[in-house]
């Protein structure tokens, strides 16, 4: 007798030390998921950041284009302002005469002629003021035309100076584009390896959940035998007796298939494939078949108007217009569907619009 009691003893602290460990196995899997997920939900906004940036400096450098266009078009005025300018300088020598032509070597002699051919004392007088002031008037032209030439030249100077500027910032701020982009795919890369290992993190507490929802359902006695159809095996609101945990909450979450975020419109519980879900309320069956990525579905119109949804079932124990009591078996737990392991996710709609079932259900 006392080694009957022994032997029991022994399996029962067996037994227990493989729940706690798995217990805190579970936890640990729990808070290294959490923490990935704080990881990801970090490099997202800096990713956001870095577009932004990206954005911003792709702005300058439109910006800078234009601004290189605008001198491009400056330059192209700022030339044919030099060559009008020489055309007058061409029109305004022609117009001084042979002086001009011959300036060389020979310039004054046009006006020293005028002077000689003088034939009186006040005609020489009068042809030294003429010429004075032709070449006065020669000089104030050269000298305007020489220098609007200067100026326009050293504006094109200016212009150029300005455009290798441009061009300067224009390569700088692709080469800031470029760096920015490098630091967006360093974190992209990152936010890939911690996607992957949150689909581990999830894999792992799925089989965890597995696991422990078998000991439970050894516990509790609950079977997942076909004698179950259309049994009433609970008079609570849970849809999957003996199964209370909650694997993955109503709202926006990082699909652990997809990859994205993406509102999640239900709840899900993991348990061993075959557990008995069942009715939260009495009610009309609405839908019974395959419903998408949702896999075998189930819904149940239920008498005060709600819907509730049980999806990814690997059997179904109801048919539409079959009606319903409150705890009957509906159907059998599964992975159908887009599913990473067996689980029920289930749903309420109120006026066909998704709303968080947990208020519906506790």
């Amino acid at each position: 007798m006392k080694k009957i009691i022994s032997v029991i003893t022994a399996c029962i602290v067996l037994f227990t030390t493989n729940v706690i460990y798995a217990d805190n196995e579970q936890n640990n899997l729990d808070e290294k998921l959490n923490e990935n997920r704080q990881e990801q939900t970090t490099l997202e906004a800096k990713i956001k950041d870095l577009d932004s940036k990206i954005e911003e400096i792709e702005k300058n450098i439109d910006t800078t284009n234009d601004k290189i266009e605008k001198l491009d078009s400056e330059i192209v005025t700022t030339k044919s302002e030099i060559e009008n300018l020489e055309n007058n300088i061409e029109k305004n020598e022609e117009a001084l005469g042979k002086r001009l032509k011959a300036i060389n070597s020979n310039y004054s002699m046009g006006y020293i002629k005028v002077i000689l051919s003088s034939t009186s004392l006040s005609e020489f007088f009068n042809n030294i003021y003429i010429v004075k002031q032709v070449v006065e008037q020669d000089k104030e032209i050269l000298k305007e035309l020489d220098d609007n030439k200067t100026e326009v030249e050293n504006k094109e100077q200016d212009l150029n100076a300005k455009k290798e500027i441009q061009e300067e910032l224009k390569v700088a701020l692709e080469q800031d584009n470029k760096t920015v982009q490098a630091d967006k795919s360093e974190l992209e890369a990152l936010k890939r390896e911690l996607e992957t290992e949150e689909d581990d993190l999830e894999s792992e507490i799925e089989r965890l959940a597995a696991e422990s929802a078998a000991r439970q359902e050894a516990e509790n006695g609950i079977n997942s035998d076909d004698s179950l159809d259309g049994v009433i095996i609970s008079s609570g609101s849970w849809p999957v007796p003996g199964y209370s945990r909650i694997s993955s909450p109503y709202g926006y979450r990082l699909h652990p298939v997809l990859n994205i975020q993406k509102m999640h419109t239900g709840i899900d519980i993991p348990a061993p494939n075959g557990t008995p879900a069942v009715a939260i309320d009495n009610g009309t069956i609405i839908y019974a078949g395959v419903q998408g990525t949702y896999g075998n579905t189930v819904m149940i119109q239920h008498d005060d108007g709600k819907v509730s949804l049980y999806a990814h079932n690997s059997k179904l124990l109801v048919s539409v217009g079959q009606r319903v009591q409150k705890g009957q078996v509906v159907s059998k737990i599964g992975s159908t569907g887009r599913s990473t392991g067996p689980h029920l996710h289930f749903e309420i709609r109120i006026n066909g619009k998704h709303t968080n079932p947990v208020p519906y259900i506790i």
